[in-house]
């Protein structure tokens, strides 16, 4: 079945919904051993292993290991993603600090912390991302409207402000800017999280190659 925000959107439903304790069991353990194993790595014996059950009972309440992905996609996406960090930041972007540099490095630490809340979210997401071109689409969507959208404004009001240069296609300086703060989300998280950064350290170093840039040429 072709996955799309409205079957989604039909799948958070009986997520918020559980039909029983079991079935809430078995989509919490799904979330975690999907976030470790991807999609393909996670097989239904360890899957019922982590939940507690049996793989008889997993199959009472989902048939497939595909129903019970699009069970943890759909709580990822509407419990997790669109309140948790879309709106957060989206909402940061809209609120315009005078100070460039004060709202650019407050907006990187907060995603910081609400990343490092739940770290194996990112990991769900990006396994989600990878493995479904469908769920690809639809959080690009989102993330498009919500997001990008929002981010050439406040970037284009910080140019008009003489903040930033004009002489740059505000598009580009988004690009950049999310890919810098993604990069920092995902080596602390995924890559590298046991090695030692200096989160305050990290974030301003993160600004100062954003705003600065790395060229000695004056």
């Amino acid at each position: 079945m072709k996955l799309t925000l409205k079957l989604l959107q039909n799948e958070f439903e009986s997520y918020q919904n559980p039909y029983s304790e079991k079935e809430k069991d078995i989509v919490n353990a799904a979330e975690q051993v999907f976030a470790e194993q991807g999609f393909s790595g996670a097989t239904t014996a360890e899957l019922a292993k982590q939940a507690g059950v049996t793989e008889r009972t997993l199959f009472k309440y989902f048939p497939t290991k595909n129903d019970l992905y699009k069970r943890v996609l759909a709580g990822l996406l509407f419990q997790t993603i669109l309140p948790g960090h879309m709106t957060d930041l989206k909402h940061r972007l809209q609120t315009l600090n005078p100070n460039f540099k004060d709202w650019y490095i407050a907006i990187i630490k907060a995603r910081y912390e609400a990343v490092a809340k739940e770290p194996q979210k990112l990991k769900l997401l990006l396994g989600a991302l990878l493995f479904s071109k469908e769920f690809a689409e639809i959080f690009g969507q989102l993330w498009k409207i919500n997001l990008y959208d929002t981010s050439l404004e406040a970037f284009r009001y910080f140019q008009e402000k003489g903040d930033i240069r004009k002489d740059l296609d505000p598009n580009q300086i988004v690009r950049a800017s999310f890919s810098l703060g993604a990069s920092f989300l995902i080596t602390k998280f995924v890559l590298a999280p046991k090695y030692p950064i200096e989160v305050n350290a990290e974030i301003e170093s993160i600004f100062s190659i954003f705003y600065i840039g790395i060229s000695n040429q004056k």
